[in-house]
């Protein structure tokens, strides 16, 4: 149904260094780069994330009640990617643990305030 979601930046690089270490944790890597645009996946068949310098040369802003939420495996992995990115630089929006009673999840914004969120759903 997703085939990707993206994110504007202001600064290309250091974005692309955050989330390298961050989607880093779920095995993702970097598929599609151009000098403006760069997408992670684990494989073609799965839905990507994506970076990318606004097309209309304007600043990039953060939207209002926009999240993007990665799955993890597990709680520990929902743990390492908030960890990881803190160390790399951004910010906590709310530490790992359950939420509504039945969901694992940490928020966290990136380097150019947008927010995001790992989710793992134990069985």
């Amino acid at each position: 149904m997703i085939s990707y979601t993206m994110v504007g930046t202001k600064n290309l690089h250091k974005a692309a260094e955050f989330f390298d270490k961050v989607l880093g944790v779920v095995g993702a890597a970097r598929f599609i780069e151009n000098e403006r645009m760069i997408l992670w996946g684990t494989s073609p068949s799965d839905p990507f994330f994506a970076i990318c310098l606004p097309y209309d040369g304007n600043e990039a802003t953060v939207g209002n009640g926009t999240m993007t939420t990665f799955f993890a495996n597990s709680p520990e992995q929902v743990a390492e990617i908030h960890k990881t990115a803190l160390e790399a630089g951004g910010t906590s929006e709310g530490e790992p643990g359950i939420r509504a009673e039945k969901y694992y999840m940490a928020y966290f914004r990136d380097l150019d305030g947008n927010k995001f969120a790992a989710f793992h759903q134990p069985a």
